[in-house]
This record gives structure tokens, C-alpha cells and sequence, in this order.
């Protein structure tokens, strides 16, 4: 099942999640990325990081809705304790305006971590793991097992808090009882969704937006409201796990209950926040430098109270910690639940992947001008640390061959200096105050002059900078114009592109000169061709005028001699009477 969707339309293929991605579950092949679900650890920097917010999250809280509207369903909200940092002086209103949506019980899921924090002492106790990784960030859970398969032994056979306090919900109020669980952690949601002991999850973010639908503000309500429809059941000072050493201070907390000594015997206790820092410590287990450690891991910097679905406005950095920590040291005893057990079990899932030999890396750098290690430049661009990861990805699909920033700017340079080279078109570009910037190979031929020593000289020196005036002037470009230059003698068909980015005005002006020429030839041979044709057709008029006069004379002539028949016919038929 996929927790995190694209929204293809919004991605600008910008690599940034790639590039924050620790162990680059991300593809970007056809110009479309995907998330690699196997490898994806959901620790969510990719949706935090993205400027463009192509990452969409799974939400539940439709079906949950179904849940609050069904009289036969009692519902129970379970808080991670990190809400004290996401609505601030608000939270002591959190359980008000979570019972205003419709939720039957509201109670705290730290209740569960007093019990993960006694059982990761009892492991402490028995001392037969040589390290002991906490077990409570379902993040840390999946790197491990996917990435760090030979550590798995060392990860502590504890469920995690939210999911033990879902188990005691169920075992206290009966199974039928709906578990929503409100969490700012991605990994939380897969987490549960494979659990039978929490039935939903909804971030801060999602909740905030959810209160914000419903019209529903906590801090509103009145005093006397608070106080009847505040939390069902608080928990104690395990309320502290949100926070960079929370377990720790938890273990010590607990433990001194009974030694009278925070100081716990066996193993160092140290405390590591974010996936980069925790990439050093594994390796440095899996080399064996490190032994008899508990290790609190948080995937997020700064602990639970930084996860990436806190609501915008939220207590951020130290003002969070305090926060946390007040509201813990505030705890008064907490109540006992016999919970059945604590206890999971995590197998390695390693991850594998088809590597490429050392001769198929070298022939795909060589595809894009990389002969040599020196020519590797790890600038990071493509989203890969080195040039030999970005090769090994093409090698697996991965990503694209030729997303490689400074090829393509050589590429982009190269076709640019042969265009601006070969083309018979003068290229001039000036900026704002006329001083030219670009002067191609054609126009220096033209004005007799290197583009070293154009460069940076009034435009005006050369040619008329009027047209150019107009277009930084106006902001608009122009085209196609004639313009005439009788001291080059030249005749040019000039366009003018307005350059907003830069406030330049880059001109591409054609010679036309030849073009005209054989315009006015050819108008001259028209004309003569004119000249001609009317010189026939006034011969052929006179011609035409003499044949009339002839055809005139001779009609003249027959018609008298016609009448002159007709007159003898008609006298020798009187005769004859």
C-alpha cells in the first residue's frame, strides 16, 4: 500500500527530495518520479523538503468520520505526547475539541511508553544484548531492517509506545473499541495499519486542518468545559519521549524510583537524533566500535516534537523541548495497567539491489564526458552524492542518464558558442544602459572589431541604439523591422527580444542587402517588361487604326456599287411592264 503519492502535475523535477533522501528511495525516469515503496523508509523528508508540495499523504480521516458517526462504535483518540508542542498553550484544550469532533475517550499514548521504558530496563537488567537499539521510532525500525539487516538483533523486541497503548485500550474497553491514534510521524501510519491494536492514525497537521473544517478552536471553550471534557487518562512522566534524550531521562526517571541513582549500570546510554547522525553510529556498530550502548534513536532532529507533520504553527527548536519537559515534570503518579505483554519480535528485510560492475560504471560516466575520476565533480546536483551513486542508479533505473547539471551546461555552452559562431546572423545583446554584452563572430566581421573590445562599449558607438531604447523601455519585444545602415552598407531585417529575466535587449539582425537587390533587379526587369509590352500594344493600335480605314474605304466603295446595281434591276423591270 502506498502512503505517499506524486502529484505529477506539480513536480518541476527540482531533485531536492532526492537530494534529502537518505537512502534515495526515489525514481525519476521519463521525467516522472516515484516513490521506491520497498527501499522507502517513510521517514517523510522527501514531502517536507518539496518547495513545489507534489508529495500527497494517505488520510484516514474519512472512515474515521464513519467510525464518530456510528452510535454502536465507541472511539478513543490516542495522543502522542509530542502534542504539547504542536498546539502550544492550546493542548491542555486538545481533548475538549477532540471530543467536540465526536471521539468518546480522549487519553494520552505516553501511558504506553511506561511500560516500553520498564521493559527496556528489564533488557538493561539482564544484559545479554552487547547493544541495545530503542525500538519506539517505526522509522529507525525499517532502516535497520532494511539497511542495517545484521544490527536487527540489537533492536530492542519492544513495540513502540503508540501501539502498547492501543493493546491497553483494546484489553481494558474490549477489542471492538476503535483506536485513532494522532501522531506527527509517516512511519506511524504503516506502523499501525500492520498493528491490530490501533484502528487509524491522523497527523497534527491533518488534525489542525481537521478542527479548522469543523469550526472548531481549542483554547475557545470555557474553563468549566476543560475541566469536563478534558482526558480521560494522563500519563506520568513518561509524557517525555517526544524529546532528543526522552527515553533516557525516562530509563533514569525509572530506575532511580528504585536505586535512588539515575545511573544505570552496563550500558552507556546515549541519545542520537536524525537519520544522518545514526548512519554514522550504525556503521560504526556494524564495525564493532561501539558495545554495551542503549541507543535512543529519533529519525527526526530534535526528537518527535520536529516530525514532519506538526502543524505549521507549532512550538518549534528549544521552546518545543521545554514544553515537553514541563509538561512531564508536571506528572503526578499514573495509573497501573496490566498490560499482557509489551513484547514483538523484527526480522531483517535487506534490501537488494542488482550492482554494477567497475567496467559498467566507467562506460555510463563516459556517456556524459566523464572519462576519468577527475572529471567526477560529486557536485550533488543530480541528487547523488558522487557521480559513481548517479551511475549506479542509471544502472538500476533509477534515474536518468543525462541528469547531470554540469553536462548539460557544457552541452547548453557548446551548442550555444556554435550557434552564436556559425550563424550569419549578427547576435547583439545590451543591457539597460546600452552597453553591449554579446557580440557574435558575424558582427564583429561586420564592424571590423573583436567582441573583446566590443564588449562593454556603448552600443551607439556602432550603430543607432534606438529601436533598442524602445524595447528595455516598453518591456516588448520587436520584430521583423527594415532597417537601412548606409555607412555599412547594409540592409537589415532586425528582431529585438525584450529579456525580462535580465533586462537585456538581444538583437538578431539579418543581412537583407542581397535580398533587396534582387527585389529592385526584379522590379527593373518588370518595368522594362511593362515598357515593352506597351510599345506592342500602341503598334498593334496604329496597325489596328490603318486596317479600319482600309476596311472603310472598300465598305464605302461596295455599298455604291450595290446601289448601283439595285438601280438598273429595278429600271429594267419597268421596262419590261
Amino acid at each position: 500500500m502506498g502512503y505517499i503519492s506524486v502529484r505529477k502535475a506539480n513536480c518541476k523535477n527540482c531533485y531536492k527530495c532526492l537530494k534529502n533522501c537518505i537512502v534515495k528511495s526515489i525514481k525519476y525516469v521519463n521525467d516522472k518520479v516515484e516513490i521506491i515503496e520497498d527501499e522507502c523508509i517513510l521517514c517523510g523528508v522527501c514531502m517536507t523538503t518539496c518547495p513545489q508540495k507534489a508529495k500527497k499523504l494517505q488520510n484516514d480521516i474519512e472512515y474515521i468520520k464513519d467510525y464518530l458517526k456510528d452510535e454502536n462504535v465507541v472511539t478513543v483518540a490516542s495522543l502522542d505526547p509530542s502534542f504539547v508542542a504542536a498546539f502550544g498553550e492550546n493542548s491542555p484544550s486538545v481533548a475538549w475539541a477532540l471530543k467536540k469532533l465526536g471521539f468518546d475517550f480522549v487519553e494520552e499514548a505516553a501511558i504506553g511508553a511506561k511500560y516500553v521504558t520498564k521493559e527496556y530496563l528489564r533488557l538493561i537488567r539482564e544484559g545479554e544484548i552487547e547493544n541495545i537499539i530503542s525500538s519506539a521510532c517505526p522509522s529507525i525500525n525499517m532502516y535497520i531492517q532494511k539497511y542495517y539487516p545484521d544490527l536487527v538483533k540489537w533492536l530492542a523486541p519492544v513495540m513502540s509506545p503508540a501501539l502498547v497503548h492501543g493493546r491497553i485500550v483494546k484489553e481494558l474497553r474490549g477489542n471492538d473499541v476503535k483506536v485513532i491514534h494522532f501522531s506527527p510521524c509517516l512511519a506511524r501510519i504503516k506502523e499501525c495499519a500492520e498493528s491490530p491494536y490501533v484502528d487509524g492514525v491522523v497527523t497534527y497537521e491533518q488534525l489542525m486542518k481537521w478542527f479548522l473544517e469543523e469550526g472548531i478552536a481549542p483554547g475557545e471553550e470555557s474553563e468549566s468545559e476543560r475541566d469536563e471534557y478534558g482526558f480521560d487518562n494522563e500519563a506520568g512522566y513518561s509524557r517525555i519521549y517526544p524529546i532528543v534524550d526522552g527515553i533516557v531521562f525516562d530509563l533514569q526517571h525509572q530506575y532511580c524510583k528504585f536505586t535512588k541513582t539515575e545511573y544505570i549500570e552496563g550500558y552507556d546510554l546515549i541519545a542520537v537524533s536524525g537519520l544522518a547522525n545514526l548512519t554514522k553510529i550504525f556503521d560504526e556498530m556494524q564495525k564493532g566500535n561501539i558495545k554495551h550502548a542503549f541507543i535512543e534513536g529519533s529519525a527526526c532532529y530534535g526528537g518527535c516534537v520536529n516530525g514532519p507533520f506538526m502543524p505549521k504553527m507549532r512550538s518549534t527548536g528549544y521552546k518545543a523541548r521545554i514544553e515537553v519537559k514541563k509538561y512531564a515534570d508536571s506528572a503526578t503518579k499514573s495509573r497501573h495497567y496490566d498490560v499482557s505483554s509489551v513484547r514483538t519480535e523484527f526480522k531483517p528485510e535487506p534490501v537488494y539491489q542488482d550492482m554494477p560492475s567497475e567496467e559498467e560504471i566507467r562506460a555510463i560516466l563516459s556517456q556524459i564526458g566523464k572519462n576519468s575520476r577527475a572529471q567526477e565533480l560529486n557536485c550533488g546536483s543530480c541528487g547523488y552524492a558522487t557521480c559513481r551513486e548517479k551511475a549506479i542508479a542509471v544502472y538500476q533505473k533509477k534515474a536518468e542518464l543525462y541528469i547531470c547539471m554540469p553536462y548539460m551546461t557544457d552541452i547548453n555552452q557548446a551548442m550555444s558558442n556554435v550557434t552564436l559562431s556559425l550563424t550569419p546572423n549578427y547576435i547583439i545583446a545590451v543591457d539597460s544602459d546600452m552597453y553591449i554584452k554579446e557580440f557574435n563572430v558575424a558582427a564583429q566581421k561586420l564592424f571590423n572589431i573583436t567582441r573583446a573590445e566590443a564588449l562593454n562599449q556603448k552600443l551607439s558607438n556602432f550603430i543607432p541604439a534606438t529601436d533598442f531604447e524602445q524595447v528595455i523601455a516598453n518591456k516588448s519585444s520587436i520584430y521583423d523591422k527594415k532597417v537601412c545602415y548606409p555607412e555599412y552598407n547594409i540592409v537589415t531585417e532586425q528582431t529585438i527580444v525584450y529579456s525580462e529575466e535580465r533586462n537585456m535587449a538581444i538583437a538578431i539582425i539579418k543581412d537583407v542587402t542581397q535580398e533587396e537587390k534582387d527585389k529592385e533587379s526584379l522590379y527593373k526587369r518588370k518595368i522594362e517588361s511593362v515598357e515593352m509590352a506597351q510599345k506592342v500594344i500602341d503598334k498593334q493600335m496604329v496597325v489596328a487604326q490603318q486596317i479600319a480605314s482600309l476596311l472603310g474605304e472598300t465598305t464605302a466603295e461596295t455599298k455604291v456599287t450595290l446601289n448601283k446595281l439595285k438601280n438598273l434591276i429595278d429600271a429594267e423591270g419597268m421596262n419590261d411592264v
